[in-house]
C-alpha cells in the first residue's frame, strides 16, 4: 500500500455520519485504505437548511472544495465566506465558523493533512 495507484468510487465506501441525518462523509483515499502517508480525499453531503458550527481539532489543516450546492461560512470576526462551485476553503489546524448549507443542499470535496484513518 501506498505505492500503487488506486481508484475508489463512493459507492465503494461506508458513509461516515459526521452528525446524524444530516452530514455523512466518505472517505475515498486513507491511509488505513490506500496506504497514503500524506493526506486524505473525502466528498462529504449535507443535507438542505443544515446549520452548525465547525470547529478545527488542532490535528488537520483542510480544504474544502464546493462541488454543487451552496452555503455561507461566517467566521468568528464577522467575515461570511460565500461557499459557491468552484470555491476552495482553507483550514488551518484551530478555527471555528458558522456553517450554514443553503436549501439544495450541499456536496464538497475535502483534503485533510495528516490523513484521516
Amino acid at each position: 500500500m501506498g505505492d500503487r495507484i488506486t481508484a475508489t468510487r463512493i459507492a465503494d465506501v461506508q458513509a461516515v455520519w459526521i452528525h446524524e441525518g444530516f452530514e455523512r462523509s466518505y472517505r475515498l483515499v486513507t491511509k488505513k485504505k490506500d496506504g497514503c502517508a500524506s493526506f486524505s480525499f473525502h466528498v462529504t453531503l449535507y443535507e438542505p437548511n443544515f446549520d452548525t458550527i465547525v470547529r478545527g481539532d488542532g490535528v488537520h489543516e483542510v480544504v474544502l472544495y464546493c462541488l454543487e450546492g451552496e452555503s455561507r461560512q461566517i467566521l468568528e470576526d464577522g467575515t461570511e465566506i460565500q461557499f459557491t462551485p468552484g470555491t476552495a476553503t482553507y483550514l488551518p489546524r484551530t478555527y471555528e465558523y458558522r456553517h450554514i448549507v443553503g436549501p439544495s443542499g450541499l456536496k464538497i470535496a475535502v483534503a485533510c493533512n495528516p490523513p484521516r484513518e
